[in-house]
This record gives C-alpha cells, sequence and structure tokens, in this order.
C-alpha cells in the first residue's frame, strides 16, 4: 500500500485504509494464474508471494494501529502499552496466499487490553481478513511455554510489528534463559521429534505420497519450520544462511533448502489460489492445474526452460490434446519429491546438529577397524577422506550398524549423503567387489535394525547408496504411478515391498500372512527374490505399456554387474518379468478349471519358482496401498498356490519330464557330494565311510530340505550325523554355513525323544 506513514499524512479513515488494503490484495491474486495457464513469471509465486502478503499484512496493522490511536478510543496509553507481534508463518516473514493474519497482542495486563484487541480485530473482519489472535501477558506465555508446545514454537517466530518493543525484547529475554536456556534444549527439541511422528504418522509418513500434503507431510514446509525452530533454539537464528556460520549447514546444503523451499512455496500458493481457501493437499486433479502454471511441458522442466519454439513463442496444444501432459506432471512431481526429499533431509540434519549434549560422561569410542569406530554408541568413520579413497566405507559403515544393531552417526550420514551426490563416487562405488557383496548382503537382510529410516533398504535409498549402486532406478524415483491402486511412488512401493518380503521372512505377519510366512522362511534363494522384488518395477523408468519385460532386460545387466551367478540372473528375471501373471490369474480365472491350473503351472520354474512367485506378489499388491491386499485377494492368491504346487508335485510322482526342480535336485545333491570332498578325513577309508553316510543321508531327506540348504551346509549336517552316531556321543553341536548372511545357524545331533525341541530352545 502506498500511503506515507509520516504523522501527517496517515489515513484519513477506514473507509480509505479498506479501500488501499483491498486495491494491494487484488494485485496479489492476480499475481496467481487461476487455471493451468503458465505464470508469467514462476519465480514470483514462491518465496517472494508470501513476503510481498506479509508486507501488506505489516503495512495494514501499522496503519491500522496508529489510526486508532490516533482516534483516542480506547485511549493513546492504552496502545502505547501493548505490542502487536506476528507469529506462524506471518511471524516468520512470508505467509501464503490465503494464510491467516496470526497475531498476539502482548500487554502488561491482559483484561484490561481487551478492549484495545476488539478496537483492532473489527476492521480487520470488516476487511475480510482471517485473524488468527491471543492477548497474552510474558507470564502467560513462559507459562504456556512449558507444557503447550504450540505457544513455545509461536516464541520462536515472535516478530514485533508495532506497539512497544521494549515488551517483545523483555519477552525474548524470558524466554531465552527458561525454556530455551542450553539446559532446557534436549527437553524441548525431544518434543518436537514427538510433533514431527506424529504428524507425519497422520498425514501419511512417506514423503513419496501420490497426493501430498504439501505443508504437514513428510518433506512439507512444517518440516523446515521444525528445522528453524531447533536452529533459533539452540543457535539464536533461525534462518539457513545465518546457519552456515554457525556450522549446522555447508552453504550448499542451504542452497538446496532454499530451492526446495521455494518449490514448495509455489505449489502451496498455487493451491490456496485455485480453492479460494487455505489448502494444502496437492490432489490429481490440482497436480495439472499447478504443472501448468508453472510451465511445466511436454518436452521439459518448468517455466523459462520449455514449451516454447524456436522463435520464443510458446505453442498450444492442439484442441485434441490436454492442456498438461502426463509426462509434464510427472516431471513437476519428480521435482517435488526431490524437494521433499530434501526438507526431509535438512529437519534431519538440524535438527540432530542443534540438539546439546548435556552429559558429562566419557563417551565410548572404540575402533573397529577399516576405518569404522563405534563411537556413543553410533557407528561412523575414523576419517570423511576415506570416502574418497576407499568409497567401499559407506557400505561397510551400513553393514556394521545392521550387525550391532545401532544408528549411523548423523555426521557420517550426512558425510555418505554427500558423497552419494558425487558421481565420481558412485562410479568408484560401483567398481568395488566389496561394495558389490555388502550390497547383495543388506538388501536381503531380514533383521529389524536401528537405523534413522527404519529399514535398511530404505536407509540404503536415503542415503542415495541404492542409486549409487543402481543408476537404472534413478527414473523410477519419484515416478507416479497411473492407476487408482498405488498411493505410494515407484520406488517408495518397491522399497515398500522389499521390506514386506522381510517381514514375512521373520513371520512377524503370521496371524495376516500364515501361508506366505511359512514359504519365505523356506526361501532357497533368498538374496535373489528379495533383488527381483526390488526391481520388479524397474522397467516403469522408460515407459509404455510392458513394464514388466523392460524390466527383466535391465534387471539382467544389473544382477550381473552386482556379481550374481547366472543361474540367480535367469530366475530373476524370469519373476520380474511374470511378476504380474499370478494376481491376474488368481482374480480374473476360474481357478476349479483344471486348465486354467495347468496353464499357469508352465508360467513359473517348478515348485521352487512357484513359491519364488508366490511370494514376489504377496509382497508387491499388499504394498501398493492399506487397502490394496483384501481377504478376498489373498484367499485367491493361496488357492492358486495350493493347487499349483499340487499340481507340479503331481507331475513329477507321475514321472513326467525332467524339470527345473529336478535340476536343482541334481545341483544340490552334486554340489554337497563336491562340498563333502572338501572336508577333511584322517584316510581314504573314512572318506569311502563318509561318502556312504552321505549317500544314505541323501535319500532319507525330503526334497524341500535339500533345495532350502546350501550344499555345504547339508554336507556338514551329514557329517555331524554320522559322527554322532558312529562315534558313541549322545550329543552333537555345531555351527553350519547358512544361507542368510545376518544368521548363525546351529545344528543339534541327538536321539529323538519328546520334548527334544523345546530342550533345546530353553536351554
Amino acid at each position: 500500500m502506498s500511503f506515507d506513514l509520516s504523522p501527517t499524512s496517515r489515513p484519513s479513515g477506514l473507509a480509505e485504509l479498506r479501500a488501499a488494503y483491498a486495491r494491494e490484495r487484488a494485485g496479489l491474486d492476480r499475481t496467481v494464474p487461476s487455471g493451468p495457464t503458465p505464470a508469467a513469471d514462476p519465480s514470483a509465486l514462491g518465496v517472494a508471494l508470501g513476503r510481498r502478503h506479509a508486507k501488506l499484512l505489516d503495512d495494514l496493522l501499522v496503519r491500522l494501529f496508529h489510526l486508532l490511536r490516533e482516534s483516542g478510543s480506547p485511549g493513546r496509553a492504552a496502545w502505547d502499552s501493548v505490542a502487536i507481534a506476528g507469529v506462524g508463518g506471518y511471524g516468520r516473514g512470508a505467509a501464503a496466499l490465503r494464510s491467516d493474519l496470526d497475531v498476539r497482542i502482548l500487554a502488561r495486563d491482559a483484561q484490561r487490553a481487551s478492549a484495545l484487541a476488539d478496537a483492532l480485530l473489527y476492521p480487520l473482519w470488516d476487511m475480510g481478513v482471517t485473524v488468527g489472535h491471543q492477548v497474552v501477558t510474558i507470564d502467560d506465555l513462559i507459562e504456556g511455554a512449558r507444557e503447550d508446545l504450540p505457544t513455545a514454537t509461536s516464541l520462536l517466530d515472535w516478530r514485533h510489528v508495532v506497539g512497544d518493543a521494549s515488551l517483545s525484547e523483555a519477552l525474548w529475554q524470558r524466554a531465552v534463559s527458561g525454556i530455551f536456556a542450553h539446559s532446557e534444549l534436549p527437553r524441548f527439541i525431544e518434543r518436537l521429534g514427538k510433533e514431527i511422528s506424529q504428524r507425519h504418522e497422520r498425514f501419511g509418513g512417506s514423503v513419496y505420497l501420490l497426493e501430498p500434503d504439501v505443508k504437514n507431510g513428510a518433506g512439507g514446509l512444517r518440516d523446515l519450520d521444525v528445522a528453524r525452530w531447533a536452529a533459533k533454539a539452540r543457535y539464536g537464528v533461525g534462518e539457513f544462511d545465518a546457519l552456515v556460520r554457525f556450522g549446522a549447514l555447508v552453504a550448499r546444503e542451504a542452497e538446496e533448502i532454499r530451492g526446495a523451499a521455494e518449490m514448495l512455496w509455489r505449489l502451496r500458493n498455487l493451491l490456496h489460489a485455485h480453492s479460494g481457501r487455505r489448502t494444502d493437499r496437492l490432489s490429481f486433479d490440482e497436480q495439472e492445474l499447478c504443472a501448468g502454471a508453472l510451465g511445466y511441458s511436454k518436452t521439459a522442466g518448468p517455466a523459462g526452460h520449455a514449451g516454447h519454439a524456436g522463435d520464443g513463442q510458446r505453442r498450444e496444444p492442439p484442441p485434441d490434446e490436454p492442456a498438461v501432459s502426463p509426462e509434464a506432471i510427472e516431471r513437476m512431481m519428480s521435482d517435488y519429491y526431490r524437494s521433499a526429499r530434501t526438507i526431509s533431509r535438512a529437519l534431519d540434519v538440524i535438527v540432530s546438529r542443534a540438539t546439546p549434549t548435556l552429559t558429562r560422561r566419557r563417551r565410548r569410542d572404540e575402533d573397529l577397524g577399516r576405518g569404522v569406530r563405534l563411537f556413543d554408541g553410533c557407528i561412523t568413520m575414523s576419517d570423511p577422506d576415506l570416502l574418497r579413497t576407499d568409497p567401499a566405507i559407506a557400505l561397510r559403515l551400513v553393514s556394521e550398524a545392521v550387525e550391532r544393531g545401532v544408528p549411523l552417526l548423523p555426521y557420517a550420514r550426512g558425510a555418505i549423503v554427500r558423497a552419494a551426490g558425487d558421481p565420481a563416487f558412485c562410479a568408484a562405488l560401483r567398481e568395488s567387489p566389496e561394495a558389490a557383496e555388502r550390497f547383495r548382503a543388506l538388501v536381503a537382510t531380514c533383521k529389524e535394525t536401528a537405523l534413522q529410516s527404519g529399514s535398511v533398504v530404505r536407509e540404503l535409498h536415503d542415503l542415495g547408496l541404492l542409486l549409487a549402486m543402481i543408476p537404472e532406478f534413478l527414473p523410477v524415483v519419484g515416478r507416479v504411478h497411473h492407476d487408482v491402486y498405488h498411493v505410494y511412488t515407484v520406488d517408495v512401493h518397491s522399497v515398500a515391498a522389499v521390506d514386506r518380503l522381510a517381514a514375512l521372512v521373520r513371520g512377524e505377519l503370521a496371524g495376516e500372512f500364515g501361508l506366505p510366512c511359512r514359504l519365505a522362511a523356506e526361501a532357497t534363494r533368498p538374496t535373489m527374490l528379495f533383488f527381483a522384488t526390488l526391481l520388479h518395477d524397474v522397467g516403469k523408468a522408460i515407459g509404455g505399456k510392458d513394464h514388466s519385460r523392460r524390466g527383466a532386460e535391465m534387471a539382467r545387466t544389473i544382477l550381473e554387474r552386482l556379481g550374481f551367478p547366472p543361474e540367480d540372473v535367469d530366475e530373476a528375471c524370469h519373476l520380474i518379468l511374470k511378476h504380474l501373471v499370478m494376481y491376474l490369474i488368481a482374480t480374473r480365472r476360474d481357478l476349479d478349471d483344471p486348465a486354467t491350473i495347468s496353464e499357469f503351472c508352465q508360467e513359473v520354474h517348478g515348485r521352487e519358482g512357484l513359491r519364488d512367485l508366490y511370494l514376489l506378489t504377496v509382497a508387491d499388491l499388499s504394498t501398493t496401498s492399506p487397502t490394496a491386499m483384501t481377504s478376498w485377494k489373498a484367499r485367491m492368491l493361496d488357492e492358486l498356490y495350493l493347487s499349483a504346487d499340487a499340481a507340479l508335485r503331481g507331475a513329477r510322482e507321475d514321472g513326467g519330464p525332467l524339470g527345473m526342480d529336478d535340476q536343482r535336485m541334481a545341483r544340490a545333491i552334486s554340489g554337497t557330494v563336491g562340498a563333502l570332498e572338501d572336508m577333511p578325513a584322517a584316510n581314504e577309508e573314512e572318506r569311502r565311510a563318509q561318502r556312504d553316510f552321505l549317500a544314505r543321508y541323501l535319500a532319507s531327506m525330503p526334497e524341500r530340505y535339500l533345495l532350502a540348504n546350501s550344499p555345504a551346509a547339508i554336507a556338514a549336517h551329514a557329517e555331524l550325523a554320522r559322527r554322532q552316531q558312529h562315534g558313541g556321543s549322545s550329543v552333537l553341536v555345531a555351527l553350519v554355513p547358512s544361507r542368510h548372511p545376518e544368521a548363525a545357524e546351529l545344528c543339534v545331533v541327538a536321539p529323538d525323544r519328546p520334548g527334544l525341541l523345546a530342550a533345546i530352545t530353553a536351554a
């Protein structure tokens, strides 16, 4: 508003003030396009618009304050004894287009100031301004802030606008010496942590929801607010550029945060403009409008960089085409997800660095070797330069954290994230045999961990190590599923499917998934199955309809690079190629028709292949959305599995042609005989005894046992049984090779008796 604020030229009355505010407010609204028409200047839609709005509200409050003070009602002395401050987004100096004017009237006597509040608020309401307000004293605020987190955070957002500035200063000094004192910071930041967890759970818990809340969701603008609160409570400043001076951020991090915040601010202001009210959910309909307004086109990114012909003129789409293509919406959403992920990481980094350590105990610092240290209950590295000279240390750190059940030190976590953004580091990591071996083991890890992300594969993804090892995964990061079933992006769904498979192996979902849990525990090649699950949708990176075939082709290159044996590569690619088949047959065909079962059996590689496809299907379907796996679908999948398994078992018993299971059995027996030859024997006579016993042992064991255990483990079991039988010992115990890298397998050989298993497990 263009009024002179000098005492002699203040607005002559409320009517003039109201008209001036209406003109300026209309100018703000005209900045934002109401539909998919590209904005003339997208940079004017973000933080800059929020600051313009806050400045307009500042001017309105200041002018109204002085106008009412000069009027003498309720008296100049009353106006001179209060401070009016902004809190919330307005207090932070930027208000979204339809956000409230959130103010506090700070008085020495709240009861006497209530008449002043009425005088101030009624004109604002008449102008159409939505006001959130409280009349408070310093004691009220300090006392309330001890138990009420919104009150405490309002003190960190507090920005004096007009009135007695000494009141605002006195309030801040009380807050700094009280609830934000150094000794109180851990408790305050713990309260922030609880708010984060509860809010994320309420709004979906993932950065990668298909219809995210740009304010309150994970990676939303509220997460940036929390980061600012933690920083201001610790350092006295909340601006990200200022945090660089305190070492809480590096310059590159601050720049990335600014860019991410700008993206979300643009989207939020567009949402407010389109709805005419305060709404923050980026629905599918809104995504089309926002993508158009921000200038996304079929050819490239946002306006200013795309959608223009060589002569500089924007080309309109033909009448039969949508104003905004699905590809343009995908590009916008990919940019959104990258921004939200940047904010989510910034929240973790800033809150961690702002949390002081008050304990005076000596922190435990143990050298674990090869550059890895255990420091204060967290895994870290002895020298950050190791990420450059020994890239495999990144996965070594994660492996140690998983093995010991501890988290990564935030410092180490941040260093890995920064390194994973360097193409040279990623290329060197992919060349490391150690990195490939550790990566294979980590993806197939089933144990629960203390890692920050909650699961091993999710942690690898958040750290950037998943993309470093599998760059082919990058195009599906933030990629939207174009169907009504999925609620997560392709990458998050794929990671969730791996986590679901791990939960099935652990047996923790036995009440809901009884058959899958039993079969998952018997998987003969778990690492192969975990990678098939991780990569089952990787073909969606390219687009088009036949993503299963493309994914199988891409997976072959990936798995060969990671060092998988040829037979595992072939089977994983087959599972990816067929990963939709079982669901489609189970839900669309007559399972009582023998022809249906016979046709389906031709799609799988024997009983082992059937089991793996069933487990992949369950993991896939049950993580598309919380309601995707209905009881009817689960029953149909179980019925198809059991019918097909019976058919495959019957075909083998009837002497059918040599199938995939027969080939695996032959390889298992041959491998076991070879493993026995590698075991020690006192002389040739003992070797013959070992061979004879092994032949009888193999003949006595069921097919499932031979396929579920490695040849080395079977040979060890047989030798232990032979020694127990011929050596006179009643019980023999030994560690034997395990298929699961994080598991120790103990073999106990003893005469059978009632209660034997209970006695062993109770020992």
